[in-house]
């Protein structure tokens, strides 16, 4: 008799989780609880779509920036679409302060307008209502407070929430797994220039630059942070490579959508403009196999102007900070195309 059951449970279950299952050590994964604090641009999508169609991911709350890539209302109904896309709207959203802790940095109009709408793609979305009551920061620290487990922050846009957050209720800390953030440039120079803008600020990535006072304020807060810097995101662009091969395995929601945000802006991939800077991060946050890192003294520098934003390297007062400094590439493109794909 109980070779019987053994041959039938290895017809149903797949092998490696045969032994486990006989000998009655198998246990449910625990998906870690995660909230994503993003200011919906463009990448920011195929990041959300990434950690809403992972099995061990749970996400719990979705914070918008609205000091970063796009306007609050529309980053917020972007955000709805993209949730009632997914069959996820149970996923609480919503928009946090306009602006910055300290100073007045903020992105061209041109490049939020373009977020706003997500280079055209945001007519690939469902119709929703949005309305906000920018209360983001509050919906961070309930979210924090009322999970079981510690919480780990995807954050994907200038940190204004989470600093006004730690500000407001510093008790959080203590239920903060980590802290995976897109930002700064260590060892290569800022991006500011690429908005279509001239600015004398070449040290500055703009996720630190629009809010270098809430960055500061993240760093030295006492928790676990990761630094996926525009160093190791610069190795990481959105090819044609990365095209050819969403196009020909497309078969979810989360996958369709991102196949169709880019084939309507090919130009902007031909033209090798636009990199895996958050959908990097995601993938890290998920799985950090896919990347090398290295412990650095970083602080956040806020004067002079010239600098500002700047992710600076100091043995002296710089806090240490893991940092992404390398990236299996074809890993991290096998575990994003599988992400999206996965049903």
């Amino acid at each position: 008799m109980f070779a019987m059951i053994k041959s039938l449970v290895r017809r149903l279950v797949p092998g490696l989780l045969v032994a486990a299952l006989l000998s009655g050590t198998v246990q449910a994964v625990r998906p870690r609880p995660f909230i994503i604090d993003t200011d919906v641009g463009v990448d920011d999508v195929i990041a959300i779509l990434y950690m809403l169609n992972r099995p061990d991911v749970d996400v719990k709350a979705i914070t918008i920036a609205s000091t970063g890539n796009a306007h609050c209302l529309p980053a917020l109904r972007n955000t709805l679409a993209l949730l009632k896309l997914m069959n996820r709207e149970d996923i609480p959203a919503d928009c946090g302060p306009l602006k910055p802790l300290a100073g007045d940095h903020r992105f061209p109009e041109s490049v939020l307008n373009e977020s706003d709408n997500l280079a055209g793609a945001a007519k690939f979305l469902p119709k929703v209502n949005a309305s906000t009551q920018q209360r983001g920061v509050d919906l961070l620290i309930k979210t924090i407070q009322d999970s079981k487990r510690p919480v780990t922050i995807l954050a994907i846009g200038p940190l204004t929430n989470i600093a006004q957050a730690l500000k407001k209720a510093p008790e959080i800390k203590n239920h903060i797994q980590a802290v995976y953030i897109m930002g700064g440039a260590v060892s290569v120079p800022g991006n500011l220039n690429d908005a279509g803008v001239s600015m004398d600020n070449k040290t500055a990535e703009w996720n630190i630059y629009l809010d270098p006072l809430a960055a500061s304020i993240v760093f030295n807060a006492d928790i676990p942070v990761i630094l996926v810097p525009l160093d190791v995101t610069n190795t990481v662009p959105v090819n044609m490579n990365f095209y050819h091969a969403l196009k020909k395995n497309h078969r979810t929601l989360a996958a369709n959508f991102a196949f169709r945000l880019f084939n309507d802006n090919l130009k902007m991939l031909k033209a090798n403009q636009w990199y895996f800077w958050d959908p990097l991060s995601a993938v890290i946050a998920s799985d950090e196999s896919v990347a090398g890192f290295e412990t650095k003294p970083l602080r956040v520098l806020l004067t002079p102007e010239i600098e500002s934003g700047r992710t600076a390297l100091d043995n002296r007062t710089g806090q240490n900070i893991r940092v992404a400094v390398k990236v299996d590439t074809n890993k991290f493109t096998g575990l994003l195309l599988e992400g999206l794909n996965r049903s």
